[in-house]
């Protein structure tokens, strides 16, 4: 498709670039980052997908030349943009508009405050990658989301750091659950209020769902739907159609014509018949299709999942502004030290949001003390930290957990490890006589088929 695009300088002296079609930018040599300031996108009668690609290819997300630079379309495009709305930050209805120029101000003002990231940082961590959505939402003034469902993406969440994404398709669901928490556990954001709770496919997590009827025999949504009839005289009930003779009604059991309803028969119901294997019911079976990963469920079997508002606190908001969060939300949350409930959260977070080829152990075990004295316990808890740092450590009520994830073809890799280091654990308190045993060792996983909720229940029984 054939592109053109101009600049033109505002009273305000800020370089707009127009646009008309697709223009590859950061391919384009003749235009350099420092050439403008903001994007004005021109209608030149572009359907809603091609909208979407000259969104994709401006990115001010991933762009090189348009990262974090305002983007604007023209006024006329509005009724075309749908749930791409949340990718743009106004609409004009030409570059020198009043109200766009002070919005690129607001903008620029924003971002005089954040230190940015170079460029070439942006591919290699995922989390550094949302770190710079949350610039892009700062600089926007946007301190609160929620995990609410925002149309056309297959996750159900979020207008903050989805739709951000300028693509349709997120191969980063487990990371942005992931980077979620992380915030959370840093201080950096903060639950607000519950909001709705929705069900998502037990396979993908996806909220694209599907609900259709389907035959209880051979689970087809093939169906025919029609009335059933009732002849009082004979008492005989069956479908209209084959009550169907020359245009007319006639009993298929009896034959006598039937002519008046209330007088001869009645419809009492409606009946279901399949037209993949002819089976005849009263009532349908539910199944539920994911638009996402194409499989069917069982209403059932849907997952419920919790909706919250969320927003940024004082303290996240400096760090977010600053390169400070780039360390703190980096580092693997599957190694360190966590509190025991944000243990379970990450638990929990992991069997909804994690590859099926992953699974992780988690090996339990007692610290049994002569005096009860919770400071030698965390102290040895931290020599633990220190020796065992490949391990995600967490403590309660006298019981040590450590927890790894595994492909699950080295499951029984991990389990030899495992007991190793706990054979290893026992020789050391022996010889450095710590005042404390170790007893009651337990390897836990989620079993096939198990909810979360019970594992979770095992995981926090103590023996």
């Amino acid at each position: 498709m054939s592109y053109s695009y101009k600049i033109k300088v505002t009273p305000k002296g800020r370089n707009i670039l127009i646009v008309r079609g697709l223009v590859p930018l950061d391919s384009i040599d003749s235009i350099k980052a420092e050439d403008f300031d903001a994007i004005y996108i021109e209608d030149y009668g572009q359907s809603h997908s091609e909208l979407a690609y000259q969104l994709q290819g401006m990115s001010s997300i991933h762009g090189i030349k348009t990262h974090l630079k305002p983007r604007f379309l023209a006024a006329t495009l509005k009724p075309r943009v749908h749930q791409l709305k949340p990718l743009v930050d106004g609409f004009a209805a030409t570059p020198s508009d009043e109200k766009m120029g002070e919005r690129i101000e607001e903008i620029y003002n924003r971002l005089a405050l954040i230190d940015l990231f170079e460029i070439s940082e942006v591919k290699t961590n995922n989390y550094v990658y949302f770190l710079k959505l949350c610039k892009h939402a700062i600089s926007r003034g946007q301190y609160t989301f929620t995990t609410s469902l925002e149309e056309a993406y297959a996750q159900g969440h979020t207008a903050l750091f989805v739709a951000k994404q300028d693509s349709m398709i997120s191969n980063m669901k487990a990371e942005f659950v992931r980077f979620n928490q992380t915030l959370r556990e840093l201080g950096y954001a903060e639950r607000k209020k519950f909001e709705e709770r929705i069900h998502v496919c037990p396979h993908c997590k996806g909220s694209h769902l599907y609900y259709m009827e389907a035959c209880p025999k051979c689970d087809s949504s093939r169906l025919k739907e029609e009335p059933v009839l009732h002849h009082f005289r004979c008492a005989n009930i069956s479908p209209e159609s084959s009550y169907a003779y020359d245009g007319e009604l006639r009993c298929p059991k009896c034959h006598q014509m039937l002519r008046h309803i209330g007088v001869d028969y009645d419809r009492p119901a409606n009946v279901y018949t399949c037209q993949e294997c002819n089976h005849t019911f009263l009532h349908t079976r539910m199944k539920v299709y994911c638009a996402s990963c194409k499989k069917t469920s069982r209403p059932s079997e849907l997952l419920a999942q919790d909706i919250y508002s969320y927003e940024f606190t004082t303290e996240g908001l400096q760090a977010l502004s600053s390169n400070d969060a780039l360390l703190a939300v980096s580092k693997d949350i599957w190694a360190g030290y966590s509190r025991f409930d944000s243990f379970l959260s990450q638990i929990q977070l992991f069997s909804y949001s994690h590859d099926k080829n992953e699974v992780v152990l988690i090996n339990r075990f007692k610290v049994e003390v002569t005096e009860v004295n919770r400071d030698n316990i965390m102290h040895f808890v931290g020599d633990l930290q220190k020796r065992y740092h490949y391990h995600n450590l967490s403590y309660n009520s006298h019981y040590v957990y450590m927890a790894a994830k595994v492909q699950s073809s080295r499951m029984e890799e991990l389990r030899k490890q495992m007991e190793e280091e706990y054979g290893e654990l026992l020789k050391i308190v022996e010889l450095r006589n710590f005042g404390i045993k170790l007893a009651d060792q337990d390897l836990l996983y989620q079993f096939e088929g198990e909810k979360i909720e019970d594992f979770i229940k095992r995981i926090s029984k103590n023996h």
